[in-house]
């Protein structure tokens, strides 16, 4: 509830949006619901990073320019140092996008500049549109949640929205859109400017990051978090001069902290082959996961080519997806839940875990009545 005084200076159009509920109901042996890698750094890796981080020197700010990180990813990338933005994770740059470039168009008829993305996608495209008093235009994907490029060209055309978010692979769904077809819509429309979302993009194994050099209106964003280092909240993008330009402005001097700092640099620069292993493994393990959820009764897997997978439980709206959902939470196991109205409904997203965790969540899926009723 909020406060009278609250209230009236509370803006209007947040009162629909709901905050990111993040649940944690007890007992809980493994965490398969937020995109996560199910290892942990190595003992001999744990202890060389303890040496890394206890020679920063806490009594002065981070590296406002995030050099050490910064001349790693861009050889991983292939692209020039300066042409890189770094946040606080993702969601930040999201935010930055958004602030920088929510200037309304002249002869908009509500004053109100548009932000474009594919639904169902990642909740924080909304999230930030909402919060900076930018109109979402929500694309409906295709009842399998494929892209729907004919919808999405119509809505670029009429909407005419400043920023398009393309999430390549999509989350929730693990579906990956056909690269070149984002790239053909944002060749088509070069007066807005589309951010690819490749946050699962070493998962997939696609990319557009080439193209960014020969279109402007083309920003490509990604972060370290998807592929073991959560933790840090180390995300970037990559962009032309005059985009970088302006997000500059509006960057907080110091938004990525020297201890994630140094620790991604160290482990990109020590255990980026032991990265690349377990990204290996992860796909392996995705592909058993999604050959055994098709054996499960009652139980419907999406293709994915992120380290996620979507299931629908039953049919949409019948309950058994939220059933199935406390199920395997009383045995140990937590999963994304999906389940309300909606493209979604019926729907739980499982993280591809280690060997032993998926086994453990078949093994309790498969016990559940919800998903083997029918």
């Amino acid at each position: 509830m909020t406060e009278r005084w609250l209230e009236a200076i509370t803006r209007a159009d947040l009162a629909g949006l709901e905050r990111y509920e993040i649940p944690h109901p007890p007992g809980i042996r493994a965490k398969l619901d937020a995109n996560e890698s199910p290892y942990p750094l190595d003992e001999d890796l744990r202890a060389g990073l303890a040496e890394v981080l206890a020679a920063v020197d806490l009594n002065r700010y981070p590296d406002g320019e995030a050099r050490a990180v910064r001349a790693l990813v861009a050889a991983e990338v292939g692209c020039p140092p300066e042409r890189l933005v770094f946040g606080n994770g993702s969601d930040e740059l999201i935010t930055l996008l958004v602030t920088a470039f929510s200037r309304p168009r002249a002869g908009g008829v509500d004053g109100r500049a548009r932000v474009l993305y594919p639904v169902p996608s990642f909740v924080c495209y909304r999230i930030a549109a909402l919060a900076q008093g930018v109109l979402p235009v929500e694309v409906p994907l295709a009842p399998d949640f494929q892209l729907d490029e004919a919808a999405a060209e119509r809505a670029l055309a009429g909407a005419r929205p400043n920023l398009a978010f393309f999430a390549l692979p999509n989350n929730p769904t693990g579906t990956l859109w056909p690269p070149r077809a984002v790239a053909s819509l944002a060749a088509r429309h070069p007066g807005t400017l589309f951010v690819v979302d490749e946050a699962y993009v070493d998962y997939a194994g696609e990319t557009l990051v080439d193209l960014v050099p020969h279109r402007p209106n083309l920003v490509v964003m990604r972060t370290l978090s998807k592929i073991g280092l959560a933790a840090l909240r180390v995300g970037y993008l990559v962009a032309g001069a005059a985009v970088l330009h302006e997000l500059e402005k509006i960057r907080p001097p110091y938004n990525v902290g020297a201890l994630n700092q140094a620790a991604a640099a160290w482990l990109l620069r020590h255990h980026a082959a032991r990265l690349r292993g377990r990204i290996q493994a992860i796909v392996r393990e995705r592909e058993r996961l999604v050959a055994a959820l098709g054996a499960v009764g009652g139980v419907h897997p999406f293709p994915t080519r992120a380290n996620h997978v979507l299931l629908r439980v039953g049919e949409p709206g019948d309950g058994r997806a939220t059933l199935a959902w406390r199920r395997l939470a009383e045995r140990g196991v937590l999963v994304r839940n999906f389940d309300r109205p909606g493209p979604l409904s019926g729907c739980l997203r499982v993280t591809v875990g280690s060997p032993a965790e998926n086994d453990l969540f078949l093994a309790a899926l498969s016990a559940a009545p919800a998903a083997s009723a029918g």
